[in-house]
């Protein structure tokens, strides 16, 4: 091969490089225009609404698609159901012995049904037993006179008691009626055939100092 025949070859290689480089038409790749809204996906409170661009590729439409979404609210509110509150404190008992019946409530407000919502189901009260323990009995030696004196009667009308007895924690009437209305009437006493009462909290005390006591002669020893 001659001098001239190598630059010739030389040449054409380059030119068949550069085109084979330049001469090819680039992808072109791009998105394409958002597409409408959609309606609310939503018949009543919230939802979301769509909408999609489609991959263009060299000037033709693929099936490739972008989403943007977007929360959206319906004309109508949903319904919305009842639901219990908690239950209230029950109420004062309305005896303080013999058997009584108090009751506590609740509300449907946690929430309250609206637009259409179902009310809550169940009872919004309920009831049980209170102070079932026996009354005192009137003494058999009860003298009537005693109730003319100065003294708190029963409202029984059968018995009468010295006034510091009422509301000292300890039953004496035959209806209980000297620990009604007290301030506190819960954890009361009722003396038994011997005169002694104790209540539960001044038992559970007793027992933790009798501990405390061995306690400390065992440390001690």
């Amino acid at each position: 091969m001659n001098g001239c025949n190598f630059y010739i070859l030389v040449i054409t290689c380059l030119v068949f490089c550069l085109n084979s480089v330049y001469g090819r038409r680039r992808p072109d790749g791009r998105w394409g225009d958002w597409g409408p809204w959609e309606g609310c996906t939503a018949s009543c409170g919230t939802g979301i609404s769509t909408r999609t661009a489609n991959w263009i590729m060299n000037g033709i439409k693929t099936q490739y698609l972008f989403h943007d979404i977007m929360e959206c609210s319906a004309a109508v509110k949903c319904p919305e159901d009842g639901h219990w509150g908690v239950w209230m404190m029950w109420e004062a008992c309305p005896v303080m012995c013999g058997g009584g019946v108090h009751k506590r409530h609740r509300k449907c407000d946690s929430p309250e049904p609206t637009y259409g919502g179902r009310d809550c189901t169940g009872d919004s009260s309920e009831k049980r037993l209170c102070n079932n323990q026996t009354c005192p009995a009137v003494p058999k030696d009860f003298d009537p006179s005693f109730c003319l004196t100065d003294v708190f009667i029963c409202k029984s009308a059968k018995f009468c008691v010295a006034r510091k007895q009422t509301c000292d924690g300890v039953l004496h009437c035959d209806d209980g009626s000297d620990e009604i209305d007290c301030a506190t009437v819960s954890n009361f006493k009722q003396l038994d055939n011997s005169g002694c009462s104790m209540t539960k909290n001044t038992a559970s005390r007793s027992i933790q100092l009798l501990l405390a006591w061995l306690a400390v002669i065992y440390l001690k020893y």
